[in-house]
Parts: C-alpha cells; structure tokens; sequence
C-alpha cells in the first residue's frame, strides 16, 4: 500500500507538471498566467466598440505623397506617418472602464479599428494616450501575443530595442528646404520620438451609449498640424530626430499633438 501511495504522488506531481497548456494572452477571459504555452482555449468578449478615424492633411483629406503647405509655409509631403495609442478608458455610470486591449497603432492611410469590448452603460467622456503606457513600453516585444499592436509579429511594429522602448510617434517624409521655398520637394525629414517624457494623454467629453449592437466614435487627426512651428531647413537638425539625438525637436513635435487630435 505504501509503494502504491508513492506511485500515485509521483504520477501526480508529473500529471501537474505537464499540464502547462491553456491560455496566454491577457486580453481573453480565460487567461492564466501560470500556462506556458497556448492550447487554443482562449475566450473573448464580442467586440462592439470602433473608432472611426478622419485623417487630413489641413482641410484636405489624407494622401501619401499629396504635396501640401506646413504652417511654416515649406511645401512637405508624407510617405510613412503612425502612432501609437494606448490606455483607452471610458467613464460611465458605473465607473471607469479601461479597455483589455488597450494598445492601438493608428496608420495615416487607415480609417477603420476595432477597439474591442465595452460593457452596456452611458457614458460620458473617454479618455487615452498618445504613446505606450510605462509598464509595456519597456516590456518585451516577443512576449505580446501576435495579434497585439506591440507584438514582434506585427510587420508594423516600431520598436527600438529592449532598454530604450517602442517609438510612439512616426513621421517621415519629404520637403522644400530652399530659402525661397520655391524648390523641389527633395530633401527627407524624419520624427522617431518615444520615452516616457513623450507619453500625452488626451480625454474628450462625448456621450456614448453602448448599450446597442456597436458603439463608435469618430476622431480627427490633422497629421500636418505636427509639423506646426517647425521650420525644416537644409540643417538636418531641423528635420530629423530618435529623440535622445535631439530631443528639442521631438519635444516640438510632440507639443503639437494634444491640438492635432478632435473630436469628429
């Protein structure tokens, strides 16, 4: 009897040990962070939440490559412009409610997210931030599970490396650098800006009712009004910044974006 009690203690510490299958990915209902690898099981939340995002260039609507004036008067034209969005809560008569998801790379040729789930109530305001939140930014990009915007496996990814973080802004492009600002539009300008420091948070006043079958709401993003109070000349001191190279740029950039986002 002793030897069988044995054997069924051992058989069950291996049983335990070998069951590390489940699921991984911390926006599903059914995570366990204790599993080590996913098994399929993972359950979610209907998504019923999207943002409906107006991308112009001024007045007119976006368009890689559209030659368009800056407020400086340099005549520019974009060929790459994304952002990172992250913690997206809404205030409702229940309280807050953050998002499970809460990371979003918005692209400049992209008008249409799913944000996930948002519980039946009314709300009032909602709030995020341009930027990735602190405890993610200096995560692992590897240890996102793929569909995640943070995630290794998404081809848009931006990220620099594990101690520096992920790049939250992105604009890249081309400009009249002349002195007459009558020249060609030639000369590239790039904004790579991330850190802490970075990180804007933005909140909108909007009654939202997600009681029916899909709640929306509809942003603007004048992504020409980053460039305001930028004058990009033949210096490229001027037009190109990682941030830590020149953070007097970035933060330029950056004081810009609180304006550059409304509500539609």
């Amino acid at each position: 009897m002793r030897k069988i009690g044995v054997y069924l203690l051992v058989f069950t510490i291996f049983a335990t040990s070998c069951n590390n299958d489940g699921c991984i990915d911390p926006t599903a209902i059914n995570y366990d962070p204790n599993v080590e690898s996913d098994d399929g099981s993972c359950v979610y939340l209907a998504e019923n939440l999207s943002l409906s995002l107006h991308n112009k260039l001024g007045a007119d609507d976006f368009a890689y490559g559209a030659e368009v004036v800056s407020q400086s008067g340099r005549r520019v034209k974009f060929s790459r412009a994304q952002i990172y969005l992250s913690k997206f809560t809404f205030n409702g008569t229940g309280g807050p409610y953050e998002l499970l998801n809460p990371h979003l790379l918005i692209k400049a040729n992209e008008s249409d997210y799913s944000l996930g789930y948002l519980p039946a109530d009314n709300y009032t305001s909602f709030s995020f931030a341009t930027g990735v939140d602190s405890i993610s930014n200096y995560s692992d990009p590897a240890s996102f599970p793929t569909e995640s915007a943070l995630s290794s496996n998404n081809p848009d990814h931006m990220h620099w490396s594990w101690n520096t973080g992920y790049i939250f802004y992105v604009l890249e492009g081309m400009v009249d650098t002349s002195a007459s600002m009558t020249g060609a539009v030639n000369a590239p300008f790039i904004f790579h800006v991330g850190t802490a420091q970075f990180l804007v948070d933005h909140a909108f006043v909007k009654n939202l009712n997600s009681a029916g079958d899909v709640a929306n709401i509809e942003l603007e993003l004048d992504w020409l009004k980053l460039l305001d109070g930028i004058n990009m000349t033949a210096a490229d001191s001027t037009r190109s910044t990682h941030t830590m190279n020149n953070p007097e740029l970035a933060a330029m950039m950056v004081g810009n974006v609180e304006d550059a986002f409304s509500l539609n």
